[in-house]
């Protein structure tokens, strides 16, 4: 290695700074080195890069999280559709919902998986988060770490480990990103930071299309993730439905992309679950585009049917001044109807029995005619 300190140490309050060094590498040992890039979740998640979940409010980023981190830990399916390559130690560090929700979430997302919480022992939680900006701090969350021998760990919220002010500074930001950064390279631990995305401004922007790196809230965050879960509302939520339909978008350096649509639904108080179907993209925009269809053919039919009702009405408001019958031409006159409204109508109420046929005497004619009147008249 070389040194990059050519000048002597400067003296800082009389203790000399200690020089510093940077790793070298040739090309041909760059080329003849063998680095691997494991997948410890399928398409989604790689070992030993920091990775960013990142939301709107209110679109199940801790529960996801707590799927993620219960999955990891027994080697099973992330949502039910995503393989996980093998059983890691995970830790999950959540200060945001309190332990009892955390508690209940769990104990349903085990369930759903076939387990039983408390027999997954690769999984720790903690209720405290550390501060990126305070040392003391820092050399707490490796020990959690190396305590435990966790192999990824989650911290959820971002913004608990972060110090307030100049979130808008990239420099401020990455200060305390890679004092993050050290822990994961110190521990060899892959470390997962839950955050939220910004409100959308903007008429092109749709709040329901799916999130973007570039949607993630403060500075420093993308930049910093080298790979990225990111989840948004594909539909507005319908209070008490307990049903979530949403866009998970992930990607990383690593090349790996997908998108994709999660229906989740878990139900209400005191009889919540989980339960989650994992679609692409594409199909959901088709089953969304059917769903839209049909909408609107029912909507049509119902305002065909009204419409129907409406005309019916008028018949029979109209044949009231008929008690002894009229001929149909003269119903319809009465009725202000055109013949294309006043036919389909005028058939119905016929089937119906609403309408009866009967004899119509004018007094100028010498025959009688067939009219029809209300049937209860």
């Amino acid at each position: 290695m070389v040194s990059i300190a050519r000048h002597p140490p400067r003296v800082n309050g009389g203790a000399a700074e200690t020089p510093q060094f940077l790793p070298r590498l040739s090309a041909a040992e760059l080329d003849a080195a063998t680095f691997e890039t494991e997948y410890l979740i399928d398409r989604t998640l790689v070992a030993g890069q920091p990775m960013i979940i990142a939301g709107s409010k209110k679109t199940l980023k801790t529960s996801i999280l707590i799927d993620m981190g219960i999955s990891l830990s027994v080697g099973g399916f992330f949502l039910g559709k995503l393989r996980v390559s093998r059983a890691c130690r995970v830790g999950i560090l959540s200060g945001e919902s309190g332990m009892s929700t955390i508690q209940e979430t769990a104990r349903r997302i085990a369930h759903t998986a076939g387990y039983s919480l408390g027999d997954l022992d690769n999984l720790v939680f903690s209720d405290s988060l550390p501060r990126f900006d305070n040392a003391a701090h820092v050399e707490a969350l490796k020990r959690f770490i190396l305590d435990d021998a966790l192999e990824v760990v989650f911290l959820d919220p971002a913004y608990f480990c972060m110090r307030g002010t100049d979130a808008g500074n990239l420099f401020v930001q990455g200060e305390q990103l890679r004092n993050a950064n050290q822990v994961c390279t110190d521990t060899g631990c892959t470390m997962i930071l839950a955050h939220h995305t910004a409100k959308r401004r903007g008429a092109h922007l749709d709040v329901f299309d799916p999130p973007e790196l570039e949607d993630v809230a403060w500075s420093g965050f993308q930049e910093w993730a080298r790979q990225w879960a990111l989840f948004g509302r594909r539909e507005k939520y319908e209070p008490g439905t307990g049903e979530h339909k949403l866009w998970m978008n992930v990607g990383g350096s690593a090349g790996h992309s997908a998108l994709w649509a999660l229906d989740i639904a878990e139900g209400l108080p005191p009889d919540r679950f989980w339960d989650v179907t994992v679609k692409h993209a594409d199909e959901a925009r088709e089953d969304a585009l059917e769903r839209r269809e049909a909408a609107k053919e029912e909507r049509a039919q119902k305002r065909a049917e009204a419409k129907m009702e409406g005309n019916k009405r008028r018949i029979v408001e109209a044949m009231v001044a008929f008690p002894e019958g009229e001929s149909k031409s003269g119903i319809r006159a009465a009725a202000g109807l055109h013949s294309t409204q006043f036919a389909p109508a005028f058939a119905d109420l016929i089937r119906a029995k609403n309408v009866v046929t009967c004899e119509v005497h004018k007094s100028n004619w010498r025959a009688p005619i067939t009219g029809y009147k209300l049937a209860n008249g």
